[in-house]
């Protein structure tokens, strides 16, 4: 197994670099496409590599992140005594050309052992816990072993910069067996539904809303199973509906135990607070009567679906 060079990046514009990397699976895809994700899903990826979908627009986030890439490279190699090297390259695996690579460095250890660099810098405290924990997202960590998989390479370290003032950085080692799941499920994506242009199922409302963003004026014989589905979904929408009115009355009676107090503690250790506060409102249906061509011009129109279940009258 090695790698191969698709193409030289420090002298391509930011978009030519999103074109060459939609030919191919990207690190920063691996989750989603395996399904691990938390921001993004399968059917996602499957849309922004046929083209169906836009890149995510560049924003100040990315751009400060590319613009102290060198900063947290030099960092890197101050705190760790290790040579490190830019790698202004993108890769693509030789025996699976669609899993492709951008690395953020080359790390060449004291005893002359390669190793990969990712470089992250983030404001996340989900993220920030996870690190200071010893771990790593999971995001972060199947896009590293992605990486470590295309170069053929057994270490990577993390460079993270987190909140702009707190440095951290880890060695993580390559995982054959999860490599192994990830070339499988990217193999998968990537003949089954990229090739065949055939979208994988959808799993999440944001999936099925940019599959079917508008509503055609018609109506369709649903499947057999419609209706097992329809009464699971009406069960569980009147134990919701219980749900809150129960959580309802236990809010009531602890606000009447706080009368007009702000806070209250019980004897296990709960404190109960219920305390008063302000907040300004614009008053939009008086803006509208008083000001109509200030309030047009600020106002925007929300597209999308609304799902209701309905039972027919005979």
């Amino acid at each position: 197994m090695s790698k191969v060079v698709i193409t030289k990046t420090d002298n391509i514009t930011h978009d030519a670099w999103l074109t060459f990397r939609a030919k191919g699976i990207g690190g920063s895809d691996a989750a989603a496409v395996c399904g691990m994700s938390r921001y993004s899903s399968p059917l996602d990826i499957f849309l922004k590599k046929t083209g169906r979908k836009p890149a995510e627009p560049d924003n100040e986030a990315m751009y400060f992140g590319r613009l102290l890439e060198p900063v947290i490279r030099a960092e890197f190699s101050r705190r760790t005594n290790f040579n490190v090297t830019e790698c202004p390259f993108m890769f693509a695996f030789k025996e699976f050309p669609f899993m492709v690579a951008n690395i953020d460095g080359v790390v060449t250890e004291n005893d002359g052992a390669k190793a990969l660099l990712e470089i992250k810098t983030t404001n996340s405290f989900t993220v920030t816990k996870d690190i200071e924990e010893g771990g790593l997202p999971v995001e972060w960590f199947l896009q590293i072993q992605h990486y470590l998989a295309v170069c053929d390479l057994p270490t990577a370290y993390l460079a993270v910069l987190i909140g702009g003032n707190n440095f951290q950085y880890q060695r993580i080692e390559r995982d054959e067996d999860t490599i192994q799941t990830i070339i499988a499920l990217e193999s998968h994506f990537w003949n089954e539904y990229v090739l065949k242009d055939a979208p994988p199922p959808a799993t999440s409302n944001d999936d099925l809303a940019a599959l079917y963003p508008n509503s055609k004026s018609e109506t369709i014989s649903l499947p057999k199973d419609a209706d097992e589905i329809v009464a699971q979904y009406l069960e569980i929408k009147k134990a919701e509906e219980d749900i809150k009115t129960a959580k309802a009355d236990c809010e009531n009676k602890l606000k009447a135990f706080l009368k007009n107090s702000e806070s209250g503690t019980t004897n296990s250790g709960f404190t109960v607070s219920w305390k008063s506060y302000s907040q300004n409102r614009i008053d939009s249906a008086k803006l509208k009567a008083e000001m109509p061509d200030i309030a047009a011009k600020f106002t925007t129109q929300a597209h999308g679906r609304k799902f209701i279940v309905t039972e027919t009258k005979s």
